[in-house]
């Protein structure tokens, strides 16, 4: 049985609890909602890790030693992510994402308004996403040792760490289906955290302070997010939770001006890129 049947029937009588809880909740209460929402999304989520529909790792945790080290080398702590590999996965739980994200707009419509979609011109949006996602992407670049490849005056000490030692080389014909489900993917988590949670705390305190610290916020509300799947479903611990930090606050900055838009394509770009052993 394909591994997304199982999937989908193991997340979706949790998700239509969260879904009745959102229903019922007080009009105005708009943080519970939110935090209700997040708590649904994770629960989603890390099921994809028990599922096998991805699978993160980390080289280099020590020179030479541990099973995901490079030996000989002193390569620092760094994550790599593979998603599953079979295309039509991909594409149904794109699809599914798509609905969720539907279903957390109207679980929020009251707030819709304040939520800041995308900046004045949509194509700015995407091109600063773009922007976003290479500064995500860039210390990756240096730690896989691939920047020294390109330039070699930026080589790092520890050299090149082999594909092979991160997840392996990705099949061409599963990198459109890949691309697609990372945008639709990280739609859902940008809709929550940088629409809703973001725009929700701005309102809570306004001015330029308050913009900053709901950026902040929610970067870090964010990475706590994934503390679960980095020290409870994996073992893979602060590595991941620095990536996501990293991450979260990129996308919370490309959200302050560019919205909802510029934040997915930084997330979905960022985690395309390292998802497709392109890097």
């Amino acid at each position: 049985m394909e591994s997304w049947i199982p999937y989908l029937l193991t997340v979706t009588p949790g998700l239509v609890l969260i879904g009745i809880i959102a229903a019922l909740l007080p009009r105005q209460a708009h943080g519970v909602r939110i935090l209700v929402l997040v708590l649904g999304f994770v629960f989603a989520r890390d099921a994809m890790t028990t599922h096998g529909l991805w699978e993160m790792g980390v080289v280099g945790r020590e020179a030479g030693g541990g099973p995901d080290a490079v030996p000989g080398t002193a390569v620092p702590p760094v994550p790599w992510l593979r998603f599953t590999d079979d295309p039509v996965a991909l594409l149904v739980l794109a699809v599914a994402s798509l609905a969720l994200a539907a279903g957390i707009v109207l679980a929020c419509r009251d707030l819709r308004w304040t939520v800041l979609w995308s900046g004045p011109r949509w194509w700015l949006s995407v091109l600063a996403g773009l922007a976003g996602a290479a500064v995500i992407v860039a210390p990756f670049l240096w730690l896989y040792g691939t920047l020294g490849t390109w330039f070699p005056a930026l080589a790092g000490g520890a050299g090149v760490v082999p594909l092979d030692e991160r997840g392996g080389a990705v099949a061409g014909g599963v990198l459109v289906a890949l691309a697609v489900f990372a945008l639709c993917g990280n739609l859902v988590e940008e809709v929550l955290f940088r629409g809703f949670l973001q725009a929700h705390l701005e309102d809570a305190t306004p001015g330029r302070t308050g913009r900053w610290r709901a950026a902040l916020l929610s970067g870090l509300v964010f990475a706590a997010a994934h503390l679960a799947l980095a020290y409870l479903l994996t073992d893979l611990g602060w590595p991941v939770v620095a990536f996501t930090l990293l991450e979260g606050l990129v996308c919370a900055v490309v959200a302050m001006r560019q919205g909802v838009l510029g934040a997915t394509v930084a997330h979905g770009g960022a985690i395309f890129v390292l998802a497709s052993g392109l890097v």
